[in-house]
């Protein structure tokens, strides 16, 4: 049996769980990870920490401050429960978020909010590359002091790590069918992407012509993060 990688999803519905984990789904199965995706929004239990060998975190069209929202109460403290137990957390936008919250940091709206391949500004490139990754957030994260910031641009943090724990603001996993699962598959009152003033047709066209690279960017962000966690893994047949 593999190590067992639990990935949290956010307002989708169930038939566009899978493909809202983007590239980042074959790059855990390629390593022999059990993937069980739960989705933290819903009454759906969380397994005990210690059975877990990694945790991932995804996005979400909620926010990390919105405080109407009991479940996210919920998650953070099974967050915490988990970097208790040395589990490993890789949080991706709404993740890198929360994650950052259950460390002792903050999450407010964005005075710039990013859509579209973007670059950033890395100090550890052997971590994270400087891209360009594709954004998509209205909210920014304020770290706390013990962790370390290794990456931002004008629109502020976009990576930090804290022992194991990685946190981008960024979307490593983004791919064609994740981005149809972002416009199709979120549920909830805040999940219209056409209520948004971007050029979805544009961004979709974006998206496509670098299905390759982006695949690519993700799958070796993730070697690197299983490297930066402790987490000794191959890829199946390599």
């Amino acid at each position: 049996m593999g190590l067992r990688a639990l990935t949290l999803v956010h307002n989708v519905l169930p038939d566009y769980r899978r493909a809202i984990v983007g590239s980042l789904l074959p790059a855990m199965e390629r390593r022999g990870f059990d993937v069980d995706i739960v989705a933290a929004d819903e009454d759906e239990p969380f397994p005990t920490p210690s059975d877990v060998d990694l945790l991932v975190v995804t996005g979400s069209a909620d926010s990390v401050h919105d405080e109407s929202l009991p479940w996210i109460d919920r998650e953070r403290e099974y967050l915490r429960e988990a970097i208790a137990a040395g589990v490993p957390i890789y949080g991706i936008c709404f993740g890198g978020q929360i994650l950052a919250s259950a460390l002792g940091g903050t999450v407010a709206v964005s005075s710039r909010p990013e859509h579209g391949f973007v670059p950033v500004a890395t100090t550890r490139p052997d971590l994270v590359a400087d891209g360009p990754w594709m954004q998509y957030h209205y909210d920014t994260i304020t770290v706390p002091d013990d962790v370390e910031v290794i990456a931002h641009n004008a629109a502020g943090v976009q990576a930090f790590v804290s022992g194991p724990h990685l946190g981008v603001q960024f979307h490593p996993e983004i791919s064609p069918e994740c981005f149809v699962a972002w416009k199709d598959g979120f549920s909830g009152p805040k999940s219209d992407m056409s209520d948004h003033d971007v050029d979805l047709v544009a961004l979709a066209a974006s998206i496509a012509e670098r299905t390759d690279a982006a695949a690519a960017d993700c799958d070796r962000l993730f070697e690197r993060f299983l490297a930066h966690a402790g987490l000794d893994v191959g890829v199946a047949g390599a």
